[in-house]
């Protein structure tokens, strides 16, 4: 009963409080307009005028008669927003769907949203035993000696970068919207602190980490000023097992940029991108010295013989 009774003399106490205060401001508005006009209500949000926060537009009386923001006009208003400044649907509270892997397969309709895959496939990636992925491509020959193979790749992998850049869309490139998926290591096969590649793909993991080493990498984050996702999810209990793998100098450049959230490399722009348009670049390896790069714009074959690369396909 005493709660009760506390209960109705706040509510009294508040009205009252309220009411005193809505006069107040009643008297203030009369002292600058006619009481015709500050009992009006002229956007019928039936909030009179010398109440209303935003006397010629409607809205609800929580927000003093004005209408809730709308920053990123995406028809959820900021009060509901959880991402106000960026649009997204109603149905993710106002949020665009992440693409965590960036394979362009939103992560609520991708069934492995952590690894890139095609459509097709359900965002998975397709495994296939044979070398790269690609049933067309097979190793013809691998040197594991091979001498000065980083260094015969920094002759062309710069140029393999340039020229993919070169195809797309100067207004997409100027944008934020553009990121690079490049496919690093060979998720199939096995890798353990003995070797660099034991797996289904012999030689592949070694000569893709040193066709994408820190020289390349570096200068693809610089020219381009884009965000770099390498496809391989490292180890989160062990990412040391990589660095027989990848080599001292780039492992370390990579760990710089590991992502412990989703156990990935993601080498940072200049801007963050808004994760839109990927461009997946993939290199296979016919031989160690024959290389095909595909991406969706183009296939190339290139070739590296008596000192020079040369692109035998386009």
């Amino acid at each position: 009963m005493k709660k009760i009774v506390f209960l109705l003399a706040f509510i009294g106490t508040y009205t009252y409080a309220q009411n005193t205060e809505d006069k107040e401001l009643l008297k203030k508005c009369r002292k600058e307009f006619n009481k015709k006009i500050c009992l009006a209500d002229e956007d019928q949000d039936s909030i009179p005028f010398y109440l209303d926060q935003c006397p010629s537009e409607s809205g609800p009386t929580d927000n003093l008669g004005c209408p809730w923001p709308d920053s990123d006009k995406d028809g959820v208003i900021d009060k509901d927003d959880i991402c106000s400044t960026v649009p997204g649907p109603v149905e993710n509270k106002g949020c665009p769907w992440e693409d965590t892997d960036g394979d362009g397969i939103l992560d609520k309709d991708d069934r492995c949203p952590t690894v890139p895959g095609p459509a097709h496939s359900n965002g998975c990636p397709v495994i296939s035993c044979t070398f790269g992925f690609d049933p067309q491509i097979h190793m013809e020959k691998f040197d594991t000696d091979i001498q000065n193979i980083e260094e015969i790749y920094n002759l062309i992998n710069k140029k393999v970068l340039d020229h993919i850049v070169q195809k797309l869309p100067k207004k997409d490139l100027a944008s934020r919207k553009v990121f690079f998926i490049i496919q690093y290591i060979d998720n199939n096969s096995y890798i353990d602190n003995n070797t660099p590649d034991d797996g289904t793909s012999p030689g592949y993991n070694l000569l893709i980490t040193k066709f994408w080493n820190q020289n390349v990498l570096e200068y693809a984050r610089k020219k381009y000023g884009k965000d770099i996702y390498l496809s391989k999810m490292l180890s989160p209990y062990n990412p040391d097992i990589y660095r027989k793998m990848i080599g001292e100098k780039s492992f370390s450049y990579m760990m710089k940029y590991y992502d412990s959230e989703t156990n990935k490399i993601i080498i940072t722009g200049k801007q963050r991108s808004t994760l839109e348009l990927p461009v997946n670049i993939r290199v296979d390896f016919i031989t160690p010295h024959k290389i095909k790069v595909s991406n969706y714009l183009s296939n190339l074959v290139y070739e590296y013989k008596n000192s020079t690369w040369k692109l035998l396909k386009e």
